[in-house]
């Protein structure tokens, strides 16, 4: 996923550039048919049998992880939303290298240090991620120039990284093997969430105060998003605390 984000970006403006906006359209109407053909070839998971929750309860077990996977959406949000416009705002170019360098520092982060969260604990991981994402965040904010706001775009990217893996991995400690799942499900639909409300939230804020505010916004959602995770505790360490 994050590959696609560091290519995708250069590649659509290539064609764009060279074929014009039809053929970018139309390698972007490619490219999910060609998932969906990968997808009715694989086997579908078999879920463990046991006592299922309703959903409503599934959520209510992992609304901390999920709140603070939303928080963290809200950074990348503001990146692929606004960062054209806030380039453009500048007079700055190589506006379609700034997913690739947060691609870049996704991927790097995922390779050299994807264990962390089984490791030292997802909640420590999630913390430090969300504090990575706030400073680069603050550096797109107040970039001087170019180099330093997709310098900040690399730094997010280093954040982001693992705050959907450190989080998940929590999530998943907090429900039965039945309802991981549902859990699962429910803990991506807060992404999902941030995506459809953090664009219009940003354009608001940019329409009154500029784009750079919407990295300001980024900023502050991701110092939240990090207090609430210093406030979580794992449900094994709850239940040796409770012993």
């Amino acid at each position: 996923m994050f590959a696609a984000l560091a290519i995708g970006a250069p590649i659509g403006m290539a064609l764009y550039h060279s074929y014009g906006l039809e053929v970018a359209m139309i390698s972007c109407l490619v490219g999910p048919l060609v998932a969906a053909a990968i997808a009715i070839s694989a086997t579908s998971y078999t879920s463990t049998s046991g006592l299922r929750l309703p959903f409503y309860r599934v959520v209510g077990q992992i609304w901390r992880e999920g709140l603070g996977l939303m928080l963290q959406g809200v950074g990348l949000s503001g990146l692929t939303a606004f960062a054209s416009l806030y380039f453009a705002s500048h007079g700055w170019g190589h506006a379609g290298l700034v997913m690739t360098a947060f691609g870049a520092g996704c991927i790097f982060v995922r390779v050299a240090l994807g264990s962390l969260p089984y490791k030292i604990g997802g909640y420590r991981v999630a913390f430090w991620s969300l504090v990575t994402e706030a400073i680069g965040q603050i550096m797109v904010w107040g970039a001087p120039n170019e180099i330093v706001a997709l310098a900040g775009a690399l730094v997010t990217g280093l954040g982001c990284a693992l705050v959907f893996p450190a989080l998940g991995v929590e999530a998943l400690k907090r429900v039965l093997p039945a309802n991981r799942g549902s859990a699962m499900g429910a803990f991506v639909a807060f992404l999902d969430i941030a995506y459809g409300f953090a664009g219009p939230t940003a354009g608001l804020i940019a329409g009154g105060f500029g784009y750079a505010a919407v990295y300001l916004l980024g900023t502050l959602s991701a110092i939240l998003g990090a207090l609430l995770v210093v406030t979580a505790r794992s449900p094994e360490a709850t239940s040796r605390l409770d012993g």
